[in-house]
């Protein structure tokens, strides 16, 4: 398949990528792309045959570290690709992400796949964890951790606490309600959406700040003198 790309002189990137993404390719065609230096040399046809299911595992794997970050991402993020090989490209990604600017680890949170989303909800810049709350794979265990991490930065929980959809999980608020960096101002705004429960249940905890309890004493007492 490859021969006849380069002798009728069409053998480019967009030519290999429309072959690989065919899921039926017959490995014959596909042993003949891998052993083609002409192809290997685009990162996007690497990152295709490191994704393709028929590629051979261990083909796939020494392939993933070729590739560039947003490659990898892209694999780690793709259901479709073998399990082995997404969390290759999970590691190869966690041991690149110290190096990382600031603007990469925002595009990688939003993009990446549970195995790097996992470390990123840790991040201490906010608009990291604004990326991650964005990811389509992130679950509430996942914001719950991010929300009750006693070495958060303030501004980085006061993200989680004005997101429009995390803020109005019950178990969410209570994790940021009970850590003591979260920013005032942003536990006051969480108080007046949190249920009855959660604040009868807040004012049991001794530790509780003097302005939170007496808000959340306030709130209590005007809801019942509305009923």
């Amino acid at each position: 398949m490859t021969a006849a790309f380069v002798a009728t002189g069409i053998a480019t990137e967009g030519n290999y990528l429309k072959l690989l993404k065919r899921g039926n390719l017959s490995r014959e065609a596909l042993e003949e792309i891998l052993s083609d230096r002409g192809a290997r040399r685009y990162h996007a046809v690497r990152r295709a045959l490191a994704g393709h299911p028929r590629t051979p595992r261990r083909e796939a794997l020494s392939l993933v570290s070729t590739l560039f970050w947003r490659d990898l991402a892209h694999l780690s993020a793709d259901m479709r690709v073998h399990p082995e090989v997404r969390r290759a490209a999970d590691r190869d990604l966690l041991r690149r992400l110290p190096d990382l600017a600031l603007a990469e680890r925002i595009d990688l949170a939003r993009t990446a796949g549970r195995g790097t989303l996992q470390a990123l909800r840790f991040d201490a810049e906010p608009r990291v964890i604004a990326a991650v709350l964005e990811n389509r794979f992130a679950t509430e265990p996942d914001v719950l951790q991010a929300a009750a991490n006693p070495d958060a930065a303030p501004d980085a929980l006061a993200v989680i606490a004005g997101h429009p959809r995390w803020r109005l999980r019950p178990p969410v608020r209570g994790a940021l309600l009970r850590n003591r960096a979260l920013p005032t101002g942003a536990a006051l705004s969480l108080l007046t959406v949190s249920r009855d429960r959660e604040l009868r249940e807040l004012l049991e905890n001794p530790s509780l700040a003097k302005i939170l309890r007496a808000c959340a004493e306030r709130v209590l007492a005007q809801r019942r003198s509305e009923v």
